[in-house]
């Protein structure tokens, strides 16, 4: 199983930097924190978007935590990447529409 900190150095080579969504909208991805592998999988993210600094937690249990049961392959990293990314968007999209995904992040600015 993936230690935690594999989990954070392998997702933050992944994410780190600017990340952009097809519409406009560009999120930096500036630190991974991972608290926990088993048997969730909790990522705490901080982002600068329109600038404004976020912390943002993730919290996957089931199918998306057992990935990190293994090995981290580059397959799996790919995979997380994706899954990462696009609730990070779909996060900003909604947290102001959504409560979930409001309690999902706070601004540190």
């Amino acid at each position: 199983m993936a230690t935690p900190e594999q989990v954070r150095e392998s997702l933050t080579r992944k994410l780190s930097g600017l990340q952009s969504e097809g519409g406009g909208t560009s999120l930096e991805v500036l630190e991974v924190k991972v608290p926990s592998v088993f048997p969730e999988l909790l990522l705490k993210i901080q982002i600068r978007v329109s600038g404004q600094l976020w912390e943002v937690s993730l919290d996957y249990q089931g199918h998306e935590a057992s990935l990190v049961s293994g090995d981290l392959s580059e397959e799996t990293l790919n995979y997380l990447e994706f899954l990462v990314r696009t609730h990070l968007f779909e996060w900003w999209h909604t947290k102001d529409t959504e409560k979930f995904s409001a309690r999902m992040g706070k601004r540190l600015d």
